[in-house]
């Protein structure tokens, strides 16, 4: 039985720019948004405690709280100049969840992308739909639905999008995990995406790189409704309770300029998972989802269901053709490493 590790585990940090961003990749079922207490003008501070989209659309400014996303997830509230996005990864049969992102711009306010469309303060939306425009334009995602090796289609994650200076240091935690080798596929995952990557009949190199570095006990960095807690300085992928439909949770939190400097991930035990060669019934594979995972973890987001990436929003059961890259996936990773 493999031992687990005790000691102190010291925050794996990279450099830092003014203002951070965290990201998260997320799913969940839509609820209602609890009760506001009354709204402030523009300028003004927003009360504590929790913010709605309604209250944030006031042009309120804050610097701590938990915002309340329509559809019931709970944040953190980044710090001025700090972000979060969510994006979800679905079992067969469950809706595509809306992309949640909150962007804390500071004295111009906070804005909410759902999906495509911004709402919040006006100031700030202003200028994440100015910054999402420009992080769109460098990708090459296709519009028609094609094949794996025959679709382009990528697309960068959050807003204005993020990479990895430096190479990721993690843990894992297997409490709750539900398939005997999960930490060998989630290693085997998060180095599909680096190096040289042969695939399609193409061969492409990332510069994307991480170490994994031992069992911890701490758990993966996230609020009980499935979105991010405030970073903490540790990259930790584990197991727990996520909402109903949703499979696996990223949170990466990165900078004003675009470079990462944590990440977590949580995958659902509310489900059955392989982690062998082989695959059967209604069960998830853990290094196909992980693969997926991963790619939101290095910086990529979702494309279309018809394009056959792995960057695809939703799962299928034994997916073990998951553990691949597309020619989209390809592209993507090795544009932004």
């Amino acid at each position: 039985m493999a031992c687990r590790w005790k000691g102190t585990m010291r925050p794996v940090r990279n450099a830092l720019s003014t203002g951070a961003i965290v990201a998260i990749l997320a799913g969940l079922t839509i609820t209602a948004a609890p009760a506001q207490a009354a709204t402030p003008g523009a300028g003004t501070s927003c009360a504590p405690g929790t913010l709605s989209v309604q209250t944030l659309e006031s042009g309120c400014t804050a610097t701590s709280g938990t915002v309340v996303t329509p559809d019931g997830r709970t944040f953190a509230l980044p710090a001025p100049g700090e972000s979060v996005m969510a994006s979800s990864t679905s079992a067969p049969g469950a809706p595509e969840l809306a992309d949640i992102v909150i962007a804390n711009n500071g004295a111009a306010g906070v804005a909410v992308r759902v999906d495509d469309e911004w709402r919040g303060s006006a100031p700030a939306v202003q200028q994440e739909r100015a910054q999402s425009q420009a992080a769109t334009a460098t990708s090459s995602a296709a519009t028609a639905a094609t094949t794996k090796c025959t679709s382009t289609a990528w697309k960068p994650a959050g807003s204005p999008g993020y990479r990895w200076p430096a190479t990721v240091q993690w843990y894992y935690n297997e409490t709750g995990q539900k398939s005997t080798y999960a930490k060998d596929a989630l290693r085997k995952a998060a180095t599909t995406w680096t190096g040289k990557i042969s695939a399609c009949s193409r061969t492409v190199t990332s510069t994307a790189s991480n170490t994994y570095l031992r069992l911890a006990k701490q758990a993966p960095n996230f609020t009980a409704s499935g979105g991010c807690a405030s970073s903490n300085g540790y990259n930790v992928m584990g197991w727990g309770k996520l909402p109903s439909g949703t499979l696996g949770v990223t949170c990466v939190w990165y900078d004003g300029d675009g470079n990462a400097r944590e990440a977590d991930q949580r995958y659902a035990t509310g489900f059955q998972w392989s982690s062998t060669a082989t695959c059967s019934g209604t069960r998830f594979d853990t290094q196909a989802v992980a693969t997926h995972e991963w790619g939101h973890l290095y910086g990529l987001g979702h494309v279309d269901s018809g394009t056959g990436q792995v960057m695809k929003p939703s799962g299928g059961y034994c997916d073990l053709g998951g553990r691949t890259l597309g020619r989209g996936d390809m592209t993507g990773i090795s544009t932004l490493y």
